[in-house]
């Protein structure tokens, strides 16, 4: 074996073992930042779903992304008001949070391609948005399947209020790098909070 192959093989099992310890934590910030917003797990949308057989992966350029499933992975997470089934049965004032894990901004999502930059020029991002209902749709009307799939990001730290009659979106990015400690995550997410309820003149945060 040559010793760039053993180099490279080596280098794949440092990565392996680091994407693995990075998801973990990843898990518990989101875990902790969901808390704090108290808000309730609900869904989350994969970019790669994890094939369910291996037939055909060898003939496609994006194989080796489709067993990343947690790469541009987004959490969803609902805060209501008791109601029966709040997942179809909105009432003002209910909110729809999404954490949005972008591993490498130069990815694009969309296109599924890289735009270019070196790892070192992109930046690693946590997108926080959040849905609040204001005028809810008629009855059953579905979280995801209604206001998730046809609402779109507003610019950072900008409010989108027209792809959806009666919820208006508000999102920004934060720095992964920035949240280094308990200490660290709390000042983002305060920060976070008091700029999504300006924006949207509406309480957000437990």
């Amino acid at each position: 074996m040559s010793t760039n192959l053993q180099n490279a093989l080596l280098d794949v099992r440092k990565a392996y073992r680091l994407l693995a310890d990075y998801q973990q934590r990843m898990f518990e910030l989101l875990g902790f930042i969901r808390e704090r917003l108290g808000a309730k797990d609900y869904y989350h949308k994969y970019l790669y779903p994890l094939p369910q057989g291996l037939e055909g992966l060898d003939k496609r350029d994006n194989s080796g992304l489709r067993y990343l499933p947690f790469y541009d992975l987004s959490a969803i997470w609902l805060k209501n008001q008791g109601q029966d089934a709040p997942w179809d049965n909105h009432l003002p004032g209910d909110l729809m949070f999404g954490a949005w894990v972008r591993s490498d901004t130069d990815f694009n999502k969309y296109s599924g391609q890289f735009k270019g930059l070196p790892a070192e020029q992109s930046r690693s991002v946590l997108v926080l948005s959040v849905v609040v209902c204001e005028k809810p749709m008629a009855k059953p009307c579905n979280w995801y399947g209604k206001i998730w799939d046809y609402m779109g990001y507003p610019e950072d730290d900008q409010v989108n209020d027209t792809d959806v009659p009666g919820y208006r979106c508000y999102a920004k990015s934060i720095d992964l790098e920035q949240l280094s400690d308990r200490n660290a995550i709390e000042a983002a997410i305060a920060d976070w909070c008091k700029r999504a309820s300006q924006k949207l003149n509406t309480p957000i945060g437990s």
